[in-house]
């Protein structure tokens, strides 16, 4: 016989997994109607809780936070880990349990079913989307959470993003001021989440105000797609001078797509990444960076959850985190 599990339950008593969670839990008030249909199934069902699950929420209950990250790639980059590293070194420090949630898909039952264990009594989200369900699923739920991004409609909610629409501009006008004219953003190919949707809506504003050709070519994560998307585009759109790639493992697949070419960096070709990390090991030269400063972010996320847990309101709410552009040694003046 298969083991009876708390959906079973939540759907015999036509309720959510953290509304049964909560019955069984006793951490947050529930109707009596609802209790006695939740008691109803459990007896019909013959459902037991699973002890091992009891326990780690019992040890762990109001000492743990939930780092909620979606992954863009199977692999952990090294910009997750500077943002995951960060966050949990402030939430151990104030001695709280770290709990990092990864999966390769926006299912929201992925969190429902981490709330609904009780493990973690606060969350910090990743992969903000413009209108995210998470957002409103844990506001429904009364469950404390932080972003590390930021909504389309962001009142009344707790967040800390990095400001890259200023980055954006800046890195956009230096270039210009160079004399670039054709400019390539190599971005993420997504419009649901919002640091994407605004940096790519930023770069073709930028470029419009300045009188710059916008060329926009999706490339996933990964040298190889940096590679594929930036030969394709130089063999298609040899006029382009600059390109700005929004990571640095698909910027060093850029650089040697432009090499096999024989287009120079900078001479030829300059480029931009965001972050840093790997790329000058791949490349040899000190890349120009847009540094969206991800170990302050997830830092200052950190506190906020803290404070929020300890019933504080955080001051200021919303912090936008400005980042800082490096030139390094792969921009320069076009060749042509």
């Amino acid at each position: 016989m298969e083991r009876v599990t708390i959906e079973d339950v939540a759907a015999r008593a036509q309720v959510s997994k953290s509304t049964v969670s909560h019955a069984l839990s006793g951490k947050r008030p529930i109707s009596a109607a609802t209790r006695q249909r939740i008691e109803q199934a459990i007896a019909e069902l013959g459902y037991r809780p699973d002890p091992v699950a009891q326990s780690l929420a019992m040890r762990t209950r109001h000492r743990s936070v939930g780092f909620v990250f979606p992954l863009l790639a199977p692999q952990v980059a090294e910009l997750e880990m500077r943002f995951i590293a960060s966050a949990a070194d402030v939430i151990n420090s104030a001695g709280y349990a770290f709990m990092l949630m990864t999966h390769l898909d926006d299912n929201i039952g992925h969190l429902e079913e981490f709330a609904a264990s009780g493990l973690a009594q606060g969350f910090i989200l990743m992969q903000v989307q413009m209108n995210d369900p998470r957002v409103a699923y844990l506001q429904a739920q009364r469950i404390p959470f932080v972003l590390i991004g930021r909504c389309a409609e962001n009142t009344g909610l707790t967040y800390v993003d990095s400001n890259i629409e200023l980055g954006m501009q800046r890195c956009v006008a230096r270039l210009a001021e160079l004399g670039h004219r054709r400019v390539a953003f190599l971005h993420q190919d997504d419009h649901l989440t919002g640091f994407a949707v605004r940096v790519l809506d930023t770069f073709k504003q930028s470029c419009g105000e300045l009188g710059v050709a916008a060329v926009c070519a999706p490339c996933a994560l990964n040298l190889v797609s940096g590679a594929e998307v930036m030969g394709a585009l130089l063999d298609s759109d040899p006029e382009v001078t600059a390109a700005i790639v929004w990571n640095d493992r698909a910027a060093a697949g850029a650089g040697e797509a432009a090499a096999a070419r024989g287009r120079h960096i900078p001479q030829d070709l300059s480029l931009v990444c965001f972050n840093y990390s790997s790329l000058p090991r791949l490349l040899s030269l000190q890349p120009a960076v847009i540094d969206i400063q991800a170990e302050t972010i997830a830092a200052t996320a950190a506190h906020m959850m803290l404070s929020l847990l300890e019933g504080v309101a955080p001051e200021p709410a919303q912090v936008l985190v400005e980042p800082l552009f490096s030139e390094g040694q792969s921009i320069a003046p076009p060749a042509f």
